[in-house]
């Protein structure tokens, strides 16, 4: 049971909205002004930017959505405890510091938090930010009522008081090393922001609330307008506790066509453009034949990597598994999918990111090494090609989602390695949607319906990964979709959670990925850039490792010698 206090009575909320942005970039705010806006020739009034998303957004509030889109677009409305800079460095954004045991914020059994909030902070309607409304956000995170897509870090709260106005204290059942980073940040695996107390405490659920369609938040843009399947229009908060932003409205625009987006830029319709994996080289290429922009490729943490289904035979088998990494040439295939935006990686971690080991290796191609493991483990080579073991061949399925050319296009080029080693495999391509719907709706993940699999995870900020591998995160507790359930990455995982100095949390972490390499529990295939496109006058743009690149648009600008 968890208790909330506070000294300050919460009143009821007024606004909302309610739906999610499928996986999008850029932005674009407002309605033009008297004709004004992005013509054909470049002519953007220098207080307005144009962006475009690639879906529109059915709500505005993450804490009930789960859509990348979504927790890439609410930095510009909402206002969070900290927010993460380019670096993914948690930064304080309402709270003052960030808790640390160092500062006084965590205490030394790690098991209380103490945030000390800003005092000069307003909601865009004008009502005074204070503890009441942290205090009812854990609450309605915590809500069961409201579908809150992950818990993970609220799961540890015990009890969350005001202890005055201004400062706000959390209990946790036990210590739980990555709280700070899990609950109310940008830094988040999901990023849910503080929500108003004066306009949602003591509803039954907010999930379908109004307030999700007219969000009041405390981001540096208020939502001005949102025109349903066209453009959403943000204005500039005036009183956003950094200082009104300069460029005074951000004009959105609604292209699901890549393509679309490509003819859009090029013709300075729009001013700034992200360049992700998942559009294709050639957007990229389309993007650099604009002469005044500038494109800046940053990595982005989100490593790819290979699952097995350790549930279905023969891949409990530790051969098994280290032949079919051998017998994938990974960097080959990454590069040749992926171009420059390609980065090779034997972990989850980019080199200089926290816990990062260079040491951690992973078998490199070698199908020579891999058929001698075949043998030795009992498959033989048949005159077919295909290698049997007691008369049954060695056959996976792979499964792959419609939605990406790139996971399709890796199990085409795999599929045909491992045939070379006696390996069959068949691809099985479903809708993102059926392959991560829960147990209960047909999910592809949750009920095991594959051999293995190509996908991804982005971890943002928080230094845990051990949910991906844990023995309680297998289907329908958490994510573990391998079924991995291993003595020694349990009590790495356990030593890394109940750390309380970052040097014991690191070293969990790494003897956590050691033995996952050792193993070979999963092929890493390492990550990829995005490219940041913007136009020339347009300054403070500061690409985000996390793909956040809107993390500090408040102190964007246009040049005094941008064109007007």
């Amino acid at each position: 049971m968890i208790a909330f206090e506070s000294s300050v009575v919460l009143r009821r909320f007024v606004r909302a909205l309610a739906a999610v942005l499928a996986f999008g970039f850029g932005l674009a705010a407002c309605a033009r002004v008297d004709g004004g806006g992005g013509g054909s020739g470049g002519s953007t009034p220098r207080d307005v930017l144009h962006m475009a998303v690639g879906a529109d957004p059915p709500g505005f509030d993450p804490l009930v959505f789960n859509n990348g889109g979504l927790s890439y677009l609410a930095p510009l409305i909402h206002g969070y405890l900290m927010r993460a800079d380019g670096t993914g460095k948690l930064i304080p954004d309402l709270a003052v510091a960030v808790p640390a045991v160092a500062n006084g914020g965590i205490s030394r059994d790690g098991r209380t938090v103490t945030y000390h909030l800003r005092r000069d902070a307003r909601w865009h309607d004008g009502t005074p930010f204070g503890a009441r409304d942290v205090v009812f956000s854990f609450a309605a995170a915590m809500n069961p009522n409201n579908a809150v897509p992950d818990r993970t870090g609220f799961d540890h709260v015990a009890r969350v008081r005001a202890l005055d106005p201004y400062t706000v204290q959390v209990r946790l059942t036990r210590p739980f090393s990555p709280f700070v980073a899990s609950c109310f940040t940008m830094a988040a695996n999901d990023p849910y922001p503080l929500l108003p107390a004066h306009l949602l405490a003591g509803k039954h659920d907010i999930n379908r609330d109004p307030y999700n369609a007219a969000p009041v938040g405390l981001g540096p843009y208020k939502l001005a307008r949102w025109e349903r399947g066209s453009r959403v229009v943000l204005a500039a908060d005036e009183r956003y506790f950094r200082g009104a932003p300069a460029i005074s409205r951000i004009e959105i625009a609604i292209v699901p066509d890549i393509n679309t987006v490509a003819t859009l830029w090029k013709a300075r319709s729009l001013d700034l453009v992200i360049a992700r994996v998942q559009s294709g080289r050639s957007f990229l290429d389309q993007l650099r034949t604009r002469r005044d922009a500038h494109i800046v490729l940053t990595p982005h943490y989100e490593f790819d990597f290979v699952q097995f289904n350790l549930a279905h035979p023969p891949l409990d088998d530790v051969r098994v598994r280290r032949a079919v990494a051998m017998g994938i040439d990974r960097e080959r295939i990454m590069r040749e999918l992926n171009g420059e935006l390609s980065v090779p990686g034997d972990t989850d971690r980019l080199s200089g990111q926290f816990a990062y080991d260079p040491a951690l290796v992973q078998p490199r191609y070698d199908p020579a090494a891999a058929a001698r493991l075949l043998d030795a483990a009992g498959w033989r080579l048949a005159a077919d090609g295909i290698r049997r073991k007691n008369g049954k061949p060695l056959a996976f399925e792979f499964v792959a989602t419609t939605e990406s050319k790139t996971t399709e296009r890796f199990g085409l080029l795999a599929q045909q390695q491992l045939l070379k080693i006696g390996i069959r495999s068949e691809i099985k391509s479903y809708n993102y949607n059926v392959i991560w719907a829960r147990k209960r709706e047909g999910g592809i993940f949750e009920n095991g319906r594959f051999d293995f699999s190509y996908t991804g995870w982005q971890p943002n900020g928080v230094a845990d990964h051990s949910y991906l591998f844990r023995c309680d995160s297998r289907p329908p507790d958490g994510s573990n979709y391998g079924s991995i359930c291993d003595p020694v990455i349990e009590r790495a995982a356990r030593a890394e959670l109940d750390a309380t100095d970052p040097a014991a949390e690191a070293a969990g972490d790494r003897a956590l990925t050691r033995r996952l390499v050792e193993q070979t529990y999963v092929v890493f295939l390492g990550f990829n850039k995005e490219g940041v496109a913007y136009r020339d006058g347009l300054e403070g743009v500061v690409p985000s490792v996390s793909g956040q690149h809107l993390w500090n648009a408040w102190t964007w600008k246009w040049a005094a010698t941008a064109r007007q």
